[in-house]
């Protein structure tokens, strides 16, 4: 086993730090509070950061659940034993914050360095320990019974009904 690289513990602790910082303002309300001044205001009126702190502070047990799991996760980090379980859990928590903060929140690029900076640190855990994932998910996982031409038929028939139904919503929906 290659030694554990001192820079990937102050990566560690860097997101921990961030995401228990940014979990236990959920569960303290700080953020997702919906402002009462904000919530009489028309919808057409606000702009996407003040719509996305609307939609997502609305509902307090969304931020309590979200806010959670981020001081669930940054804990993770912290050790490195569970650093790898915490990188796999978190990743797809941030990439949807990044994704918010990129579509949503322009021209304020303000609350994406941190998530950036989690992000960066997660992918980096993550490739370092590629390959135990990999064989975790791909090489241990027993093939499927029988015939292969039936499970081939029915993840055919799952995709092609799901692209029909598609197609159809797209076309009904044009009307």
């Amino acid at each position: 086993m290659k030694p554990y690289p001192r820079y990937l513990d102050w990566l560690r602790y860097a997101s921990a730090f961030l995401l228990l910082g940014y979990g236990s303002s959920k569960l303290a309300h700080l953020q997702f509070h919906l402002n009462e001044a904000l919530a009489q205001r028309p919808v057409a009126s606000l702009t996407g950061y003040e719509l996305t702190w609307f939609y997502y502070g609305y509902s307090r047990a969304y931020a309590c659940i979200l806010g959670s799991t981020q001081v669930i996760g940054g804990m993770l980090l912290l050790f490195r034993k569970t650093a790898l379980l915490g990188a796999v859990a978190m990743l797809p928590v941030i990439v949807n914050i990044l994704l918010i903060d990129t579509f949503i929140l322009p021209p304020d690029y303000g609350p994406s360095v941190p998530a950036f900076i989690i992000f960066a640190s997660l992918v980096t855990i993550l490739w370092r320990d590629r390959a135990n994932l990999l064989q975790a998910t791909l090489g241990t996982q027993i093939p499927e019974p029988g015939s292969h031409k039936t499970h081939f038929w029915i993840r055919a028939a799952i995709v092609t009904t799901i692209l029909g139904m598609t197609t159809l919503g797209v076309l009904v929906g044009r009307r």
